[in-house]
């Protein structure tokens, strides 16, 4: 009997780099968003030191123009900080968007996959029946030499 081979093999092997192709794809999303996360914390970090710095310069009576600057320039980095929470909720949106598609590429994989098995076990049982019949066919030629059965 000839070799198993899964008829749908190329088939398998385009899903298996499809999926690998967009899990790179996903992992690159969540490094994005990583950057963005690190991006948000050191803005946070910068507004609490201006904030501390602001307190101390009123404590110290400074002029009013270098009050304006600190106090526009957290305004400032607040408004980047708002901008920046609202790329983070694209890009976790986009992230669950890949996901899904991760997944469902998964799901086609492990239906290729099934399949499979399913085809082997069918081999597997169709070999199984033709060497059945080869013991058989041998143990009837072996008992007509032996002049067992007469014909």
């Amino acid at each position: 009997m000839k070799k198993f081979k899964f008829s749908l093999d190329k088939l398998q092997n385009y899903k298996e780099q499809v999926l690998e192709s967009e899990k790179n794809a996903l992992g690159i999303l969540r490094g994005e968003l990583r950057d963005l996360n690190i991006e948000l914390d050191g803005l946070l970090h910068l507004i609490n030191l201006k904030s501390d710095e602001l307190e101390h310069m009123m404590i110290k009576s400074v002029t009013p123009a270098n009050f304006a600057a600190s106090k526009r320039f957290i305004t400032f980095k607040q408004q980047e900080v708002h901008a920046l929470r609202r790329r983070i909720a694209a890009k976790e949106d986009e992230i669950a968007a890949q996901l899904e598609v991760v997944v469902e590429s998964n799901k086609e994989v492990n239906t290729l996959e099934k399949l499979e098995e399913r085809q082997l076990e069918e081999y597997n049982y169709a070999a199984l029946k033709e060497e059945e019949l080869f013991i058989d066919e041998f143990v009837s030629n072996q008992r007509i030499r032996d002049g067992v059965i007469t014909i």
